[in-house]
């Protein structure tokens, strides 16, 4: 026997008991609840100094090679709600810190609200902070807005790491069909330098830029190109889905390689739900907020 419900209330609309996420809840006096997935929390970040660190993964799969993406192909995934764009926002900064030269690889939606994506490396063998340093791909000013939770994506098709014509953009749940500006050298030897991050990009020294200022929210990353089901599938009309089992058109569990859900509530430390343990660190401790997708 479990509960169905509280105080007349079904079990499976109910997030918190006493103040208590349902999540962290196994028994009411002595009857269980019922296992189940559940949204309870977000990360905040407040735009100036707090974002979340990966430490540096070199060799992993959080830092993939160019042979690895165009073997499978790679998504990028996360639920963010931006507060403000006065700069930046970063969603995912992989390799990319402590030089001010360009590495690794970048996701963000930027002070005019246009969606980014890059590929950082080096011209042939020279580092550099320029075009000829970089792929890059994004939907046009305007395209994300403030103030509302959002579903970004970005699928790397298989053999297209070099091809940014391929690259496909997902904005909750639906592949973006609109304008797009692409840049930078096809001859770009994608390369890293540096801690992986969430929320920021930290450039040489104690620089810091792009820092997120809103809420994260089930950020995960796959080493497969995912197809336009599974991505309608994990936007679920608003609601996160558990990632870590295949259901309905979602059929790419295997392949998650990265998960941190946000839905600890407490600390400063965020467990990734994929098999890889990468947990991040708080720096400057962001905050936790119950505004989250549903």
């Amino acid at each position: 026997m479990s509960i169905s419900k509280v105080q007349g209330v079904d079990i499976s609309s109910v997030s918190n008991i006493d103040s208590i996420p349902k999540s962290t809840i196994s028994d009411l006096n002595n009857v269980s609840v019922p296992s189940g997935f559940s949204t309870d929390y977000s990360i905040e970040g407040n735009g100036s100094n707090q974002y979340i660190s990966l430490g540096d993964q070199g060799e992993t799969v959080l830092n993939p090679t160019e042979a690895q993406i165009n073997a499978n192909g790679y998504t990028f995934s996360a639920w963010v709600y931006i507060d403000d764009l006065t700069t930046s926002f970063q969603i995912f900064s992989l390799g990319v810190s402590g030089t001010n030269n360009y590495y690794g690889i970048q996701m963000l939606v930027n002070r005019n609200a246009a969606f980014v994506f890059h590929f950082f490396g080096l011209n042939g063998s020279t580092p550099g902070a320029g075009s000829s340093n970089r792929l890059t791909k994004g939907a046009v000013n305007g395209t994300i807005s403030t103030g509302v939770w959002k579903h970004l994506a970005w699928v790397i098709p298989a053999n297209s790491y070099d091809v940014v014509a391929n690259w496909k953009i997902y904005i909750d749940g639906s592949e973006y069909t609109g304008s797009t500006f692409n840049s930078g050298n096809s001859n770009v030897n994608l390369a890293y330098s540096g801690n992986s991050n969430i929320g920021v990009w930290t450039r040489s020294g104690s620089s810091l830029s792009n820092i997120f200022d809103g809420e994260i929210n089930n950020a995960a990353i796959f080493n497969k190109e995912l197809s336009s089901s599974n991505m309608a599938a994990i936007y679920n009309s608003g609601a996160p889905i558990d990632l870590s089992s295949d259901s309905g058109n979602y059929n790419a569990s295997a392949n998650l390689i990265a998960w941190w859900r946000f839905n600890e509530g407490t600390g400063t430390s965020y467990a990734d739900s994929s098999t890889n343990s990468f947990t991040g660190s708080g720096v400057n401790t962001p905050t936790w907020s119950t505004n989250v997708p549903t």
